[in-house]
């Protein structure tokens, strides 16, 4: 029953997420606005961790098997790729490094900023 609490947490930021991208006048996948939903209501204290831990870690651990279905479309398009691939290939090279940087910044950029804030809350005691 516990799990499928945490799956109707879930899939229920997802439904949401798709809700509010179908209203909105610009293009944001659902994916990324059931995302911050969560984020929000994590920092807000309404979803606890342990709420989605189980659930968190499955889908974790079974991350790759959640690509298949990305990995055959491409392969079902590939007539249309087959003059492209050196750009395609190129594309994700750069993609992958863009995505490097960010990550690598964004943590870095954030443990930053938790540094930032112990040091004031340890002053303020």
């Amino acid at each position: 029953m516990k799990i499928l609490f945490q799956l109707a947490i879930v899939f229920g930021l997802c439904l949401v997420g798709q809700l509010i991208s179908g209203i909105l006048p610009i293009t944001i996948p659902a994916s990324i606005i059931s995302l911050v939903l969560l984020l929000l209501l994590l920092l807000v204290k309404a979803v606890k961790p342990r709420q989605i831990q189980e659930v968190s870690e499955f889908l974790l651990k079974n991350m790759a098997f959640l690509f298949i279905p990305a990995g055959v479309s491409v392969v079902e398009q590939y007539t249309y790729l087959k003059g492209h691939i050196l750009i395609l290939a190129l594309i994700c090279v750069i993609t992958t490094l863009l995505t490097f940087l960010v990550a690598a910044f964004t943590v870095t950029g954030v443990m930053r900023l938790q540094e930032k804030i112990l040091a004031r809350r340890s002053g303020h005691e």
